[in-house]
């Protein structure tokens, strides 16, 4: 009996929440479907992909292999400065065309990158697909810890480009050069990342999908 009234209350809730246009019924659904994702779809998935970050929400460009906007009001690529009339589609030749040189003098050609997982990079505000049973290797976009020195209390999500004696080094496709802790504000160094600072290794993108989240966090950011 107890069972029928709990299942009966929640078939009203249920559908109040689905037919009411009231500004409480956006708020339960809201708070809902967080409670959702966080307790029951995020346990879920990590339990499969064996990590605790399974879906990693993109928060900048240093991924991008497009010409985007800076924090600084700058459009660039790899070091490169645009004004907004030369921004065009890059595709990955003009990419390498504009990005290569540096890796090359890392020993990474053309044809070696474009056998990388996710060549083509992605953007702010899409979504990362995590996986965390994995040996990493050169061309794996990985997430990791920063180092205790940085300020940042974000995962960083960047490329290997070498492993020398179990250090791991990263760098994000959109930048000119490697973090490392004399040329960025927040002292973080991905010249020095050791496995056990790995969440995991990025398998999937799924494009725009982060900004639902992203969205109400720069504004709050605005208002601070």
């Amino acid at each position: 009996m107890i069972i029928k009234d709990i299942a009966k209350n929640i078939k009203k809730i249920y559908k109040w929440i689905l037919n009411s246009d009231s500004i409480l019924s956006w708020i339960v659904a809201l708070i809902l479907i967080f409670i959702i994702i966080k307790f029951i779809l995020f346990p879920f998935l990590s339990l499969i992909t064996g990590t605790s970050l399974p879906l990693a929400g993109v928060e900048s460009s240093s991924m991008d292999h497009q010409i985007v906007k800076d924090n600084y009001g700058n459009y660039n690529l790899c070091g490169n400065f645009y004004i907004p009339n030369q921004k065009e589609f890059i595709n990955y030749d003009k990419y390498w065309e504009i990005c290569g040189t540096w890796y090359e003098r890392k020993n990474i050609s053309k044809e070696i990158f474009s056998e990388f997982p996710i060549k083509n990079g992605f953007k702010k505000g899409d979504i990362i697909i995590v996986w965390g049973r994995f040996k990493p290797k050169i061309g794996d976009i990985v997430i990791f810890k920063p180092n205790i020195e940085s300020t940042s209390a974000h995962p960083i999500i960047h490329r290997i480009i070498e492993i020398t004696n179990n250090t791991i080094q990263t760098k994000g496709d959109h930048n000119s050069k490697q973090l490392i802790i004399s040329n960025n504000p927040y002292k973080t160094d991905e010249t020095t990342i050791k496995e056990d600072q790995l969440l995991g290794k990025a398998i999937l993108k799924i494009p725009y999908l982060g900004w639902v989240k992203l969205f109400f966090v720069e504004l709050i950011n605005k208002f601070r």
